[in-house]
């Protein structure tokens, strides 16, 4: 994960408002969202032929209400920009049980580290760029 500092950080607004600026950029609100905190990400290898690994992230934290599609009038913060590197196995998991039980408990493999991934200088670049675009949009 690299951060990377911008004058977006801060900035309170609805969830309707930046999801009107983030969407046509290209950012998606994650699956993964809480109720008190979410993150927009945009694909920054969007050339990729076999899913997206590079990834810019905005995190958003409510204020008041709570973040969830359809939401718009829930009061967020932006939080600083970064980029992660999302690793996903496309082969069988290393350490995968084969047995029919287990095969029914545990049916996905155990995710790679992205903490530590390291992060080639042309995604960062290409982050940063899109993140003075996104300065633009919100002032």
């Amino acid at each position: 994960m690299i951060p990377i500092d911008s004058t977006i950080e801060g900035i309170r607004l609805t969830l309707g408002k930046v999801e009107q600026i983030l969407a046509p950029e290209g950012f998606v609100l994650g699956g993964g969202h809480q109720y008190d905190h979410g993150y927009f990400d945009y694909a920054l290898d969007e050339e990729a032929e076999h899913g997206h690994r590079y990834y810019l992230r905005v995190p958003v934290y409510a204020v008041s209400g709570v973040i969830e599609m359809g939401r718009e009038d829930t009061v967020v913060d932006l939080g600083k920009p970064f980029v992660i590197k999302h690793e996903f196995r496309t082969g069988n998991d290393p350490v995968g049980d084969s047995g029919v039980v287990s095969a029914l408990v545990n049916q996905f493999s155990k995710p790679l580290p992205t903490e530590t991934a390291d992060i080639a200088p042309q995604w960062v670049d290409r982050a940063r760029q899109k993140v003075a675009r996104l300065e633009s949009l919100f002032t």
